[in-house]
């Protein structure tokens, strides 16, 4: 899922550490925001907010030659995608996250109210927990293109999320 907001054409070669420019983040965003709109998973208002979330992190924390490694093959193609996932797409991870659960607890629980409070907390747990386990995951299984499911599937986050859903059960106006 990740992955598919990732729509960077390839560009030339340009010299090592040439920053992204303004225009390839606004091209980056409009991509993601169409791409985000297509897989339908997402909120208007969570594409919005990860697509501008990623488009800051790219601008901020990868290079043109980033870009172009990333349309390689191998090691360097690899360590590219690895720094998307870590420095690009995992800080803005709880925009999915969130949608992801408060849809689930809807077709569940069918409570608004609860299923905010989980979706928001969880959203926020997500954002705190993949900065710490996302080059964990990316040692263990450098194959990963995605790392949202083994995130959601650690027994750390699936024994937080049921300690929230709990708390969101017995007081579910805490957002």
């Amino acid at each position: 899922m990740m992955m598919t907001f990732l729509l960077i054409a390839s560009a030339p070669s340009y010299a090592a550490g040439t920053p992204i420019t303004n225009e390839m983040a606004e091209k980056y965003f409009a991509n993601c925001v169409a791409n985000a709109e297509k897989d339908g998973t997402m909120s208007k208002d969570s594409q919005n907010k990860y697509c501008a979330c990623t488009a800051m992190n790219m601008q901020q924390s990868m290079t043109q030659q980033d870009l172009t490694a990333l349309s390689s093959h191998g090691d360097t193609a690899r360590a590219a995608l690895n720094k998307v996932l870590i420095s690009v797409n995992g800080p803005c991870m709880q925009y999915p996250t969130h949608d992801l659960l408060d849809n689930k607890c809807m077709a569940d629980v069918k409570n608004s109210a609860i299923c905010s409070c989980l979706s928001n907390k969880m959203g926020n747990f997500m954002k705190d927990i993949s900065k710490r386990m996302l080059p964990a995951l990316l040692a263990n299984d450098p194959n990963i293109f995605d790392p949202m499911t083994p995130i959601m599937e650690s027994p750390e986050f699936v024994q937080t999320q049921q300690k929230i859903a709990l708390s969101c059960a017995t007081n579910p106006n805490q957002n």
